[in-house]
């Protein structure tokens, strides 16, 4: 098994599809879409019933429907589209989304006063303990500011996996905390919360995913974390 993917972003012009499975077959049927340019990595689960995870920057580089299509999810396939956090490389390909179907919108409700106005009826706030079923496992939301105030981790325990956004990355990397609503002590906070799951891949919002022993990287993320305010 490869611990990570040699990532490279172009493939001949577009955004790059990587099918999961061939690094973990945990990950059967899902996906990632690796943004061009200023853009999170895209995740897809199941084709059926399709839950997207950070829909990206959504400009002309990182139009999403090609990549959609590609892997087989059609307008009417697409259930949910989660938001781990509201920045725009993370959220605003929404839009495009929205454009020609009509998912259910998961934003954690500290964030969602960046976007809400603009989501309406599709918009659903969510809180620490949720819990969103997708096509392949649920999802229970685990509340991690610190990136921004209402950023979010989503875990599956019976696999150990998380989608962690801007929280944690691969080799002990952790989000940037300067910004109109982050801060070191609650990115402390959150990075010592994920170390207290058992934790096997990790599915950040922009490098490569972990496919084993991923508890390692986060702990070494609160680490190097933790000594900025000791």
């Amino acid at each position: 098994m490869e611990l990570f993917i040699h990532l490279h972003t172009t493939h001949q012009g577009m955004p790059r599809i990587i099918k999961l499975e061939e690094y973990n077959s945990t990950l059967k049927d899902v996906n990632l879409i690796l943004g061009e340019g200023l853009c999170s990595n895209i995740y897809t689960i199941g084709k059926k019933h399709a839950t997207i995870i950070d829909p990206g920057v959504g400009n002309w580089a990182n139009p999403v429907w090609p990549q959609l299509e590609e892997i087989g999810i059609e307008p009417e396939n697409i259930d949910k589209v989660i938001i781990t956090h509201a920045h725009h490389d993370h959220a605003s390909g929404v839009f495009i989304i929205l454009q020609r179907t009509n998912p259910k919108v998961y934003i954690h409700n500290d964030d969602t006063k960046y976007i809400a106005s603009d989501l309406g009826e599709n918009l659903v706030k969510v809180e620490e303990g949720d819990i969103i079923e997708t096509e392949l496992w649920p999802l229970t939301v685990i509340h991690t500011p610190g990136h921004t105030e209402g950023g979010m981790t989503l875990y599956n325990q019976e696999y150990s996996l998380m989608f962690t956004g801007d929280t944690v990355f691969a080799e002990g990397l952790y989000g940037n905390y300067i910004g109109e609503s982050g801060g070191i002590h609650q990115m402390v906070a959150s990075l010592k919360k994920l170390t207290e799951y058992k934790t096997d891949i990790i599915m950040p919002g922009h490098g490569s995913p972990v496919f084993k022993d991923a508890d390692q990287h986060i702990t070494i993320a609160h680490q190097k974390a933790s000594r900025k305010i000791n």
